[in-house]
């Protein structure tokens, strides 16, 4: 009988194995690891996106669903119509669409409130709501704008005439200031390539 005992252990080919097959998990793993990161960022995106689209319809139905013939003046005194639409902007707090809303009386939400002044801003790829704290401004006057939605390409407002032509502008030329179209129009293109278009009836 040996007096040396049976060595036990890894043969160098067996190892090479191993850390060919740990390897390959390794490789498996990250790649499964990196989908699902990418898939939940990928969901997490479009759940922002389409909240974000929801959040804006929402916003801009009850708008027309509270719209109302109440013109109100600007800072320098000059009457702004009850409805003003125009393709661009002219001042830091200006809107491209901006209406009167009714406001409250009793509401259990709301309570009771008076009508407000609000806008909706496209600049620089963001959709912004305007809103005026009176009614009637003077020149310090400042409005709260809030972000709505961004990385949009383009958006635009057409407003339906009394010959039923659409217009990128509201009220017509001498028109009355206290009139309201038959129906407004929005259309607005997402970065994403979503094109996205209501009409409202008023």
């Amino acid at each position: 009988m040996s007096k040396y005992k049976k060595q036990h252990g890894f043969t160098l080919i067996e190892i090479m194995i191993s850390v060919i097959i740990f390897a390959i998990i390794s490789v498996i793993s990250y790649r499964i690891i990196t989908s699902l990161i990418n898939t939940k960022q990928i969901a997490g995106g479009a759940q922002e996106k389409w909240g974000n689209l929801s959040l804006v319809n929402s916003n801009m139905g009850t708008s027309w669903n509270r719209a109302i013939p109440l013109v109100v003046r600007d800072g320098n005194g000059a009457i702004l119509p009850a409805l003003q639409g125009k393709p661009n902007l002219s001042s830091n707090y200006d809107s491209q669409l901006e209406l009167t809303l009714s406001g409250y009386i009793g509401d259990d939400v709301y309570g009771t409130t008076p009508p407000k002044r609000v806008g909706y801003r496209f600049n620089q790829g963001s959709l912004y709501l305007v809103t005026w704290p009176v009614l009637n401004r003077v020149l310090t006057t400042v409005p709260q704008i809030d972000l709505l939605m961004d990385n949009v390409q383009s958006f635009s407002a057409l407003y339906l005439y009394p010959d039923k032509q659409w217009h990128d502008s509201w009220p017509p030329e001498g028109g009355d200031p206290t009139v309201l179209p038959r129906a407004v129009k929005l259309q607005y293109q997402l970065k994403s390539g979503e094109s996205v278009e209501r009409v409202k009836e008023l």
